[in-house]
């Protein structure tokens, strides 16, 4: 008979790599779906699509939070610093959304949805 964890790779492996490409963000940043991306975009289209999505939120935070400092430190040169109090509640709600969708897309994930970030929050650059 088949011995147990012998056969076939099943969709559950698949499962914890998308899981992995999203939490192991808080470890590797975009390190981890990068790498995660690149072993598996050929095996799996189920992780390609999660680490890609999970990199392009990486991107995406990168992106707006580069952005945010530079328009921000102009914006509180110019007002001295009464921007910051519009800038800063905003950085941190930013903050919040992008750790609750991470969140959503790993319980996604490891269910084997195609759970979809809101493009506001990432970006489709990998695909």
């Amino acid at each position: 008979g088949n011995m147990a964890g012998y056969g076939p790779r099943g969709p559950s492996d698949d499962h914890v790599w998308a899981l992995l490409s999203y939490l192991l963000t808080f470890v590797a940043s975009l390190l981890a779906p990068f790498v995660i991306y690149l072993v598996k975009m050929n095996e799996s289209r189920y992780v390609r699509f999660h680490a890609a999505q999970s990199l392009n939120m990486g991107l995406t935070a990168l992106i707006y939070s580069f952005v945010a400092g530079v328009g921000g430190i102009v914006l509180a040169i110019f007002t001295h610093g009464i921007a910051l109090i519009v800038i800063i509640p905003l950085f941190i709600a930013f903050g919040i959304a992008h750790l609750v969708y991470l969140i959503l897309a790993a319980i996604g994930a490891s269910r084997g949805d195609l759970y979809r970030v809101p493009t506001v929050l990432c970006l489709p650059m990998v695909r």
